[in-house]
């Protein structure tokens, strides 16, 4: 009944200034807010990512250039990390020696694609026939690419779904005629939409023979590789085999062999990373809330000396006062927490999936709002202990 009674008494003195209550509740509002934000994003663009990842299957093995022996710190350290090349010919030499794979190469380049007066700028991705065994893209009308495609250098293409509809509205585009980068393709086939990998498009891409992209751009290595087996042979036994082919091709190993757990590990491993440093930045918005909490509170106690003071006088004790104005800033930031949730998740609905996906969690939910109250405690403790200390004769005087 006394608790009651102290949350009664905390609600009535938080009505009684409400412009400046919820001036207190702002700060605490826009950290959790932010926090739920930051948050979804970065759990959103991990689930994507590694949504992305699996799609591929637990079969597929991906081969790069030069020798990682900590995948992480290869990735971060970007193209400052000398490579030596793949080749198309490496490529050519593991399908002769292990016919019950499927191996494709991928080669990327920035693409500017003309059809009549309309360009578009998407993705070229060179490859060769056994993509569509190797990856999670299936044909949605016309053909894949065929050996006679690969081997004769052909200027044929597959368009992605969102390149298709961004060229093409009413018109079937097999066996249109397109230009990238100012080469003549022939559509063969279209691509069904496979959806996006945190911001990045996956149906954004034009796809074309790696030799006929090789020679127009006269780069002969490939940036990566991807090996399925297409029996029952387990994917260690496929990566072995792979190893020691090329061992024996190059001589050293200057390549890296990965699955898919190796880059789900290093999905989490950035994302988790780069939520960890956003919500960091995000925490600051709370603990400015905090401290606008403490000031508002001190604020309050040096007006209410006088009520201190009576209270005191008729008996109540200094831990009555004391938890009075602990409840009070706690009402505040816990209000305030509460309400920063339900915009965080306000916002995180209104962000187009398309371009930033996000995810709300139960776990960032209840983080968020237990730091709220967390928040009120810590900065209401000091305000107030110092009401709860005030002598009462001298509050009585005071005025």
């Amino acid at each position: 009944m006394k608790i009651a009674r102290i949350i009664k008494m905390s609600l009535n003195s938080l009505k009684i200034n409400k412009t400046r209550t919820f001036l207190s509740m702002l700060g605490v509002i826009v950290g959790v807010a932010s926090l739920i934000l930051i948050t979804s994003v970065g759990y959103g663009a991990q689930y994507a990512i590694l949504s992305s990842i699996q799609s591929l299957g637990s079969d597929v093995i991906i081969i790069t250039p030069g020798q990682k022996t900590n995948l992480f710190k290869a990735t971060m350290a970007g193209t400052s990390t000398a490579l030596k090349p793949l080749t198309y010919e490496d490529v050519k030499y593991l399908k002769r020696k292990l016919p019950d794979a499927r191996i494709s190469p991928e080669n990327h380049i920035g693409a500017d694609v003309k059809y009549g007066n309309l360009t578009v700028s998407t993705t070229g991705v060179g490859t060769n026939v056994d993509v569509l065994y190797v990856s999670n893209y299936k044909i949605d009308s016309g053909r894949g690419f065929t050996d006679q495609d690969i081997d004769s250098y052909r200027n044929v293409c597959i368009l992605g779904a969102t390149t298709r509809d961004n060229l093409f509205s009413n018109v079937d585009p097999v066996g249109q005629y397109i230009k990238i980068n100012n080469i003549k393709y022939r559509v063969i086939g279209t691509l069904s939409p496979v959806g996006s990998m945190g911001m990045m498009d996956l149906d954004d891409i034009i796809v074309m023979p790696i030799t006929t992209l090789q020679a127009h751009t006269r780069v002969k290595s490939v940036q990566v590789i991807y090996a399925k087996a297409m029996d029952d042979m387990s994917i260690d036994v496929l990566g072995a085999r792979i190893k020691s082919l090329l061992l024996v091709r190059h001589g050293t190993e200057n390549f890296s062999i990965n699955n898919e757990q190796q880059y789900i590990d290093l999905a989490k491993t950035i994302t988790d990373t780069l939520t960890i440093m956003l919500t960091a930045i995000g925490s600051i918005a709370l603990i400015v809330g905090g401290i606008g909490i403490m000031n508002i509170m001190l604020a309050s106690v040096a007006e209410r000396t006088r009520e201190i003071g009576i209270r005191k006088a008729i008996g109540a004790r200094n831990i009555d006062i004391l938890l009075q104005f602990l409840t009070e800033s706690t009402l505040i930031s816990g209000s305030g927490g509460a309400m920063g949730i339900i915009i965080g998740i306000a916002f995180s609905s209104l962000v187009p999936q398309t371009f930033l996906p996000t995810h709300i969690t139960s776990t960032s939910i209840i983080i968020g709002f237990s730091v709220s109250v967390l928040i009120g405690v810590f900065f209401g403790v000091y305000p107030a202990k110092k009401a709860a200390q005030l002598n009462p004769v001298e509050a009585l005087r005071y005025e």
